[in-house]
């Protein structure tokens, strides 16, 4: 039985769950990812925020953690507090270049060191033919029974026919050796050319998505909130998703149908001689909160979080 039943929109950042609502909220979908680590980094604040904020809007949340050669063994706790504290599942994302076999196998060796259920992690990564060395892929495969999603983006001007097709739907044989079956496939639609700085014409993702509504999947989403702009949302909600219908469920009912009573974020720009503690007390935050909004300016530059240190130019979130 497939997991995952919907449609996804990954959120790259925390302070994306507006606009990842709106969107999902557009386009009849289901799920919001939540990014929880990031390599050596585990984001507990994000961890314990998100799942509340997500479900209050009425949707369902995954993790996600982005996969490094560095510190599996944070990596392991942000898979494993996430699914404790109710997310659906837990995505481990692998794409960076020159990961080896071997960071992988320590992840899963500290992975295997407790009680998960393998069923509520999937994998995300591009086509396996896009990977000079397979080896990291064939380590982390195997633990990954909840299912894979292939990245799916245009490489060197590739039509959609040529990745979803070829690359992901053909090439199942070779996956399904290291999987040891055939994996659920979720589809990860990502509307920007992995070679080009700048989003896909509506008239050319029509294809991707369309490609993707053929295969009559039960999931698929997009990569990310921030880059999906307005016009691809009709083609994304367009898309009939089969188990859906067939559980008698509609996302319409389910969820809010006007994100514009959504309490709307408030940022500052900060300055030299901004501090936290000035801040919080200026804005009258409390710590917990400002932390919650804003500490992936200094997780995601590997910056300790020190309540003197600010750097000019941050866009802080205060309300």
């Amino acid at each position: 039985m497939s997991l995952l039943c919907g449609k996804g929109v990954w959120l790259a950042h925390s302070y994306d769950l507006q606009r990842g609502a709106e969107i999902a909220t557009a386009v009849r979908g289901t799920h919001l990812l939540v990014k929880v680590g990031h390599g050596p980094y585990y984001f507990p604040e994000t961890t314990r925020e998100m799942i509340r904020r997500v479900r209050t809007l009425g949707f369902d949340p995954l993790a996600w953690v982005r996969l490094t050669p560095r510190a599996p063994r944070a990596a392991r706790k942000a898979i494993v507090e996430a699914l404790s504290r109710g997310y659906v599942g837990a995505v481990l994302y692998l794409d960076l270049p020159g990961i080896g076999g071997a960071a992988m196998r320590a992840l899963v060796q500290a992975l295997n060191n407790v009680e998960i259920p393998r069923q509520r992690l999937m994998l995300a990564t591009p086509p396996v033919s896009r990977f000079r060395d397979t080896e990291a892929l064939e380590a982390v495969a195997p633990l990954c029974q909840g299912g894979w999603m292939p990245i799916c983006t245009s490489e060197r001007g590739q039509s959609a026919e040529e990745v979803i097709d070829r690359e992901v739907y053909q090439a199942l044989g070779d996956l399904s050796m290291m999987w040891g079956a055939t994996p659920d496939i979720y589809p990860v639609l990502f509307p920007q050319p992995s070679d080009e700085d700048q989003t896909f014409l509506p008239e050319t993702f029509i294809d991707w998505v369309d490609n993707v509504a053929r295969h009559g999947v039960d999931f698929f989403s997009v990569y990310h909130a921030a880059i999906t702009v307005k016009a691809l949302w009709p083609m994304l909600k367009a898309v009939n998703i089969p188990c859906l219908e067939t559980a008698g469920r509609s996302p319409a009912e389910e969820m809010p149908s006007d994100t514009s009573t959504l309490p709307q974020p408030v940022y500052i720009t900060a300055k030299t001689s901004d501090t936290v503690w000035g801040i919080i007390t200026r804005h009258g935050l409390k710590k917990e909160q400002f932390w919650a909004w804003n500490a992936h300016l200094w997780d995601s530059r590997g910056l300790p979080r020190d309540p003197d240190y600010l750097q000019e130019g941050w866009r802080i979130r205060v309300k």
